[in-house]
């Protein structure tokens, strides 16, 4: 019979752990993982996906080619954790207990990656990733790029397909310089955008920085301070972990 993952910190270390989530980073951290090996949704439909994405790329190449500016974007959510030790005596024993309390905070970023310039723009959001914070990203993209007509390249996600977001495309309506299109569902390992995201967390992952400020600025100078060929057609490999965070 397997014992639970606290119950074995308890008798490995004399320590326990205050929250659930601290168990479950542990096999992870340890080799073995609990999650599925492949990433994506058992619904993926190879076949639909490579006809999708072949339509998408003849339209963005037609659209480069007629002098549009072409962003794909994608959202974003790193986290702070924080660590706070104590001590304390445990039930019925005099010697000290160890333990530990992590708190996590997150901040989610809306990016928009060009592949004509290879830089992201980066834009904080504010509290949930929703439709309303969507369009506010998408404004204030339209009014930092010049370009008359612009295309962005969006993923399967719901609050994309909003009505409340689909008709400000029209004319005379807030959005009326962009164009979106859509990504095939299922399909997060052909957004460019969503590789430049995953390498950036990957990256602030590997030093547990003080403050939340510090690990989202971390994450902002990473994704903002470089130049990334990320096209549709030079994508790394497609990966076969799971990210703890969308």
């Amino acid at each position: 019979m397997s014992r639970p993952c606290g119950d074995v910190v308890k008798i490995l270390s004399d320590g326990r752990y205050q929250s659930g989530p601290s168990h479950q980073l542990l096999p992870p951290l340890c080799g073995p993982s609990l999650e599925p090996p492949d990433p994506f949704d058992e619904h993926r439909n190879e076949k639909a996906v490579t006809r999708r994405m072949t339509e998408v790329k003849t339209q963005v190449n037609a659209l480069l080619d007629a002098g549009w500016e072409v962003y794909t974007a994608d959202e974003a959510r790193p986290e702070h954790e924080a660590w706070t030790r104590r001590m304390q005596p445990p039930k019925g024993g005099s010697a000290p207990g160890r333990s530990v309390d992590r708190k996590k905070t997150s901040q989610s970023f809306f990016g928009a990656l060009s592949p004509t310039s290879k830089k992201v723009k980066l834009y904080p959001i504010e509290g949930n990733q929703n439709t309303e914070q969507t369009i506010l990203a998408l404004e204030r993209l339209q009014r930092e790029t010049e370009a008359g007509k612009i295309v962005v390249v969006l993923d399967d996600a719901r609050f994309h397909h909003a009505r409340a977001l689909t008709g400000l495309h029209e004319p005379g309506r807030l959005l009326e310089r962009i164009t979106p299109i859509h990504l095939p569902p299922y399909a997060p390992d052909h957004n460019p955008a969503g590789h430049v995201r995953n390498t950036a967390k990957s990256n602030i992952a590997n030093i547990q920085r003080e403050t939340p400020e510090e690990t989202f600025g971390a994450f902002v100078s990473h994704v903002t301070g470089r130049t990334v060929d990320h096209g549709f057609e030079h994508l790394p490999l497609r990966e076969t972990r799971n990210d703890f965070v969308s």
